[in-house]
Order: C-alpha cells, then sequence, then structure tokens
C-alpha cells in the first residue's frame, strides 16, 4: 500500500459523505494494560483505512463542502521520545499517508471552534453504535463537546467503501495469504503425535513474524474434540496419534489479513471415517466457492452449505431430518475479510458486488466422536465470478496426505 492507494481511498470516502458536513475521525489512544504497561496500540481501522497510519491520538478531519482534508498529529515531546519512542513528524506523515495538509493537536482546538462557528454538521464513526470518542484535556467526549444535536453517524458511509476493495488492497491480502501458506507448511513440521498445539503455534507465529507480519487474530490450533469449539484459543493439548489438527489461523502484513481454515491428521493419514466427513465438508467447500457472484448474498450462500452439509450428515448417518444439521454446523458460511478478520459489513442480505472480499468456511463438528472439520479460504467476487485468493493452500485429501508424507 502506498500514499497514492491511500489518496485514492480519501477520494472514495469523501464522495460517500454527506453535504454540509465536517468529519473527525480519531485513530485512539492507548490502553493501560498493568501498571505502568500498556497493550499494542492499533489504531481505528477506519482512521487507518483513510490513512495508512498507526499514530494515537491523531485525528483525521474531512471538510465534505470545502474538499479539504486535514491529518491532526500529537505535539512533539522529546522527553517522552526517550521513554516510548518517537512521536510521528509531519514529513513522515505525508510519505505514508499522501495528505499534504498536516497539523500539531496544539491547533486542534482553534480548528474545531472555527468550525462550530459554521453551519455544518459534525460527522463521526458510530462504529456498532458505539461513538469513537476523543478524549479532550477536560475528559469529555467529543461528541459532548461539539452538542450532540449536531452530530451525524458516518459509520455506513465509511463502510460502503470498505466494503469494495481497490486492487491494491486485494494484493495486501493476497501476500498476507502466501505469508500464510509458508507459515503453515512450516508449522506442519510440529504436527507429530506427542507433542503440543502450542508447538505448531509458536512456529506459526515465529514464521509470520520472520516474515515481517502479525498474527491476524489469536491462532487456533485445535487438535481432537477441541476442534468442537469453534473459537478454541487455548492450544494447550497434546497431540494424539489418530485425531486430527483443526488449523484456523492467519497472518497480517500491512495491515490487511488473511483468514485461512485447515484440517489435518496429526499422523498423516485420515481415518475411514475422518475422510468421509472430511469429503462432505470439502463438496460444500466447493459448491459454495463455484456459487459466489455478484448479485448472490452471504445469506443464500449460507442455504447453499446447509443443504450440501445436511445431505452429508444424513448420508454420514448422522441425522435423518435436514433441519438437524445444526447439530453439528452452528456457524455461517462467511463473512467480510479486508482490515478486520470479521471486516465491517452492512447487511448480509444484501447482493454482493464487484470487488468483495468474503470468507468460505464450511465445516463440521461432531463431539461425540472427537471430529471437528473446517476448510476455509479467502474468495474475491469479479466482475462475473470470483477468484479463490489462496489457492495454493493444500486442500485435497490425496495431496494433504502426499504432502505429510514427505
Amino acid at each position: 500500500m502506498n500514499k497514492d492507494t491511500y489518496s485514492a481511498i480519501r477520494k472514495n470516502i469523501m464522495t460517500a459523505l454527506p453535504k454540509n458536513t465536517v468529519t473527525f475521525l480519531f485513530s485512539g489512544m492507548g490502553v493501560r494494560k498493568s501498571a505502568d504497561s500498556e497493550y499494542p496500540f492499533y489504531a481505528n481501522r477506519n482512521f487507518y483505512y483513510a490513512t495508512g497510519i498507526e499514530e494515537p491520538e491523531a485525528v483525521l478531519v474531512f471538510d465534505k463542502d470545502n474538499d479539504q482534508t486535514i491529518l491532526f498529529l500529537r505535539d512533539i515531546d522529546p522527553n517522552m521520545e526517550k521513554w516510548v519512542g518517537y512521536f510521528m513528524k509531519d514529513i513522515e506523515a505525508q510519505v505514508i499517508s499522501g495528505i499534504e495538509d498536516i497539523r500539531y493537536f496544539s491547533e486542534f482546538d482553534a480548528y474545531v471552534e472555527s468550525v462550530l462557528a459554521r453551519d455544518v454538521q459534525i460527522g463521526l464513526d458510530f462504529d456498532h453504535d458505539t461513538l469513537t470518542e476523543a478524549i479532550h484535556g477536560s475528559g469529555i467526549s467529543f461528541a459532548d463537546y461539539v452538542g450532540e444535536e449536531r452530530v451525524i453517524n458516518i459509520f455506513e458511509d465509511i463502510v460502503s467503501c470498505r466494503m469494495v476493495k481497490l486492487p491494491e488492497e486485494v494484493e495486501a491480502i493476497k501476500e498476507a495469504i502466501e505469508v500464510t501458506n509458508q507459515a503453515i507448511l512450516s508449522s506442519l513440521e510440529m504436527m507429530k503425535p506427542g507433542n503440543n498445539e502450542n508447538d505448531v503455534a509458536a512456529r506459526f507465529l515465529y514464521e509470520g513474524n520472520k516474515a515481517h507480519g502479525e498474527l491476524m487474530f489469536d491462532t487456533i490450533l485445535a487438535g481432537g474434540k477441541n476442534a468442537t469449539v469453534l473459537h478454541y484459543v487455548e492450544n494447550n493439548n497434546e497431540l494424539h496419534d489418530g485425531d486430527l489438527l483443526l488449523f484456523d489461523l492467519g497472518i497480517k502484513v500491512n495491515g490487511y489479513g488473511a483468514d485461512i481454515s485447515r484440517t489435518f491428521p496429526i499422523n498423516g493419514k485420515f481415518t475411514e471415517r475422518q475422510r468421509e466427513v472430511y469429503q462432505v465438508v470439502l463438496d460444500t467447500f466447493h459448491a459454495v466457492n463455484e456459487a459466489i457472484r455478484p448479485g448472490i448474498s452471504i445469506v443464500t450462500l449460507n442455504d447453499l452449505a446447509k443443504e450440501y452439509l445436511a445431505e452429508g450428515c444424513i448420508r454420514l448417518g448422522l441425522i435423518d431430518d435436514p433441519k438437524d444439521v445444526s447439530r453439528y454446523y452452528y456457524h455461517s458460511i462467511g463473512h467480510s475479510l479486508g482490515l478486520d478478520t470479521h471486516d465491517v459489513w452492512l447487511d448480509r442480505d444484501a447482493p454482493l458486488v464487484q470487488g468483495n472480499v468474503i470468507t468460505n468456511e464450511p465445516g463440521l463438528y461432531i463431539a461425540e466422536e472427537g471430529i471437528g472439520i473446517r476448510i476455509e479460504t479467502d474468495v474475491l467476487v469479479t466482475e462475473e465470478s470470483n477468484e479463490d485468493l489462496g489457492p495454493q493452500i493444500i486442500r485435497e485429501i490425496d495431496e494433504i496426505e502426499a504432502y505429510l508424507a514427505k
């Protein structure tokens, strides 16, 4: 991603924003962990989407009627820089974001007062109904400061832009998927009976970090029955001969990440029962992949997945009535992907359009048999069909067993 891409993104946002509005996006503030320690800082994703900047206490302003974009950075504090690292300078921010008008926060109050003197509305980001707050010197929220009667929610305007990925965003996701693929292949070296789930997770993290990436989300490495818990993240149990190991993981590079699931036999060979269940999930995976196109919705894709999985569960002897498939498939077929793992989306019933990126992740979870299987890839909706962004990640039964036999 480069400044030209961020400039194009800001142009799209400016077009989507309502007239007679000055919009403020806040990067956010650090969160205390304990004592004098803080959690790693990640800027608000809408702020980052428009700037590419991971800097706390920054504010991005869109002045719609004047077609003006301003970025405010925290004032340079040489003493604090000795303790916590360098504060971002205006020149650096220009290089990353392409924004020309960059000011420091000491100028922010005066600027806000000049905006409030105009007959304009104040656009703020109510992300999932929670107002993103900028903590002023007095400790009150920015919405209170400017007057809530003037505030409008521009969250959906930005989401409408984020849902349609630019080609550069798609390339960033592809890069993250390839790093994820290589990290998976390396981590399979640690998948041996007697080892621990965490041995595999640690190798995956190491390989991702070595490629200058970081975890997109908490890694799930679930052996045996653990795989029937969708968000099992403890990763601390022994790997057993004859069990399966479910991987649900992803590496993030330059802000954009992958979300990939695979399921492997720990000893290198599927049992006959495991192979039967895996094939049902795989057939569903391929059917959904073929169905993704503009005009279809995520809800419709999920209905298709449930139909295939229900038929498979009947053949497997798990159910008699297709409605009972929810006993073994209890999540949706997918979600949007981008800067967030579950990226922003407006309506799962809405038809997909070119440029959407979604996941395809059917699964079956049979707790009484200790079998949990999920297969997931990331898919770009194209003009007439789709592009699987991760076809190189092994998923067919024979190719898995052949690779693990090496």
